[in-house]
């Protein structure tokens, strides 16, 4: 099934999707340090990236976990595959429904109060899971938590493009990925680790301190002058 997924997207990107793009001579590429000293704010794209990793960490960390802490709130029922699959599916459906909305928000407001109410949100909503007795309360905190996720990396992404320019998005974006994939790699590492020393509820308590700190390390990378939030992109 995701192979034959995967199968359908390189179609519609082959076919559909058409770019005016002018390649860069070799000698005219850019080094990584180069590509840092043109930006005008660097220590804030550095702090963007730093953000996304910590998002994957935050929702990596409790992946390997939750289908065990749904069996130990649900009990012995039959049909506990389905009910873990669909408390891990609620906050993708939320997401959905909210990153349109927030994506328009942020154009009005601003990505950066998106961004830093949306985590500030999420620690909040992640507390609460680690004292949850039912499934079903998980499911509405991980739904709520799923709409305000939906608001993360969007705004991260908005913000990467209002700080870099035309010719070095694709290296500022590539190495953006970079860390997410640190994210990925490290996230269910803690989240295993912590749940085998101190037990599943811990998990979201950790993982609510991760994103606390993101929370105040984003709000201090973010102040500047209004004057780099709002610079055309060359």
């Amino acid at each position: 099934m995701t192979a034959a997924v995967l199968f359908i997207c390189f179609l519609f990107t082959l076919f559909l999707i058409r770019e005016n793009f002018v390649p860069i001579a070799r000698k005219e590429m850019l080094s990584a340090r180069e590509v840092f000293s043109s930006l005008q704010n660097p220590k804030l794209v550095l702090s963007l990236f730093v953000t996304s990793l910590i998002i994957q960490v935050a929702t990596g960390s409790i992946a390997p976990i939750l289908t065990l802490y749904v069996r130990d709130l649900a009990g012995n029922v039959s049909n506990i595959a389905f009910i873990s699959g669909m408390i891990a599916s609620v906050p993708g459906i939320a997401a959905l429904m909210s990153a349109p909305r927030l994506g328009k928000l942020g154009d009005r407001i601003g990505p950066e109060k998106i961004l830093i109410v949306a985590l500030i949100i999420s620690v909040l909503l992640l507390i609460p899971m680690s004292f949850v007795q039912t499934p079903l309360q998980l499911g509405i905190l991980r739904f709520l938590l799923g709409a305000a996720d939906g608001a993360l990396l969007p705004a991260v992404q908005t913000l990467l493009v209002y700080n870099s320019t035309s010719q070095i998005s694709g290296r500022i974006f590539s190495y953006n990925q970079s860390f997410r994939d640190i994210g990925n790699v490290t996230g269910p590492l803690i989240g295993a680790s912590v749940s085998a020393n101190y037990g599943f509820r811990a998990v979201f308590l950790v993982t609510a301190g991760v994103v606390l700190f993101n929370a105040i390390y984003s709000t201090l990378s973010l102040r500047r002058p209004a004057a780099d939030t709002s610079h055309s992109v060359n």
